[in-house]
């Protein structure tokens, strides 16, 4: 799987992961796994009528954090990959 994201949003990742002691992947993937495994976590779609380009609709995604944290317990395998 390959993610790019703009500039901003890379610059706050990088910025998230070092406070974390993480490589921008392990953040990504902490994230993630806590988002879409704690009850709560949705996307919610809908038409936007001001993002029309090129004769496509534009669409609005809302999303919903799920309700609780979640820790993620890393084995050692994972902090090695994910380390900095």
């Amino acid at each position: 799987m390959e993610l790019t994201f703009d500039d901003k949003t890379l610059e706050n990742l990088k910025e998230i992961a070092t406070e974390a002691g993480l490589t921008v992947e392990g953040l990504i993937m902490c994230v993630m796994e806590q988002f879409v495994n704690n009850k709560g976590g949705r996307v919610y779609t809908g038409r936007w009528s001001g993002g029309e380009e090129d004769g496509v609709k534009g669409f609005r995604y809302c999303v919903q954090w799920p309700f609780r944290p979640g820790f993620k317990e890393a084995r050692g395998g994972e902090v090695k990959r994910w380390s900095k």
